[in-house]
């Protein structure tokens, strides 16, 4: 994530919560891209502000799409991109309590989205259903509606959960930035067009990946 002052700088000392105006029955209807162009047309136009906020909405979206089904299961809680970024701006440097607590619990929870990705959504859908919890099949809904093959933005969802992976330093240090973000994300982006120039499906990209992972740990 992004340094503790990031926001403070961005946005007026007197908002507590800059995003508390944005959560309420709207913000389900909204996209998390429609969300982010609310955050970055309050940014002031100087590059002091927003090089810092460079492929932080990528990532913050990542998360979110991974913590979407968790939120919509605590109490009181709305699950919206507004919503996140409103608990996230409290204190970038804790998770909330639907986040992923550790390294391996986000690597989980990209995993149960490379799987929405990768198989047919109706078999997805059914495979075990009769062992499944109103809570689970709730989850897979909302994964296959973002990673599914008929989802829209599937394959750029996929990019931005790999690309969040890569760019994490650590359990509790953040992502990294500027120019070494910028060639990760370059790299992926290779990687990515490379497999599809082979022919390898677009769909498969995020498990892919995250082998390459396991196998080089």
């Amino acid at each position: 994530m992004v340094t503790n002052n990031t926001f403070a700088n961005t946005f007026p000392a007197d908002a507590a919560n800059p995003f508390q105006q944005y959560v309420g029955e709207p913000a389900a209807l909204r996209t998390p891209a429609e969300d982010w162009r609310r955050v970055t047309t309050q940014m002031q136009p100087f590059w002091q502000t927003r090089v810092p906020m460079s492929g932080l909405g990528d990532r913050l979206r990542a998360r979110y799409m991974l913590s979407a089904p968790a939120m919509a299961e605590t109490p009181g809680m709305q699950p919206t991109f507004s919503q996140y970024l409103g608990d996230y701006i409290q204190d970038p440097t804790t998770a909330p309590q639907y986040g992923a607590p550790t390294i391996q619990d986000l690597y989980a929870r990209a995993r149960e989205a490379a799987q929405a990705a990768a198989i047919a959504p109706n078999l997805y859908m059914t495979q075990g259903i009769e062992g499944l919890t109103a809570p689970e099949m709730r989850r897979r809904a909302w994964l296959s509606s973002q990673f599914g093959a008929n989802a829209p933005g599937a394959a750029a969802n996929q990019l931005r959960v790999a690309n969040m992976l890569a760019l994490q330093r650590g359990q509790g240090q953040g992502a990294y930035s500027g120019r070494i973000a910028d060639a990760v994300r370059g790299a992926m982006q290779n990687m990515y067009q490379q497999r599809i120039n082979r022919g390898n499906p677009r769909q498969n990209f995020l498990n892919w990946y995250l082998d390459q992972v396991n196998q080089s740990a």
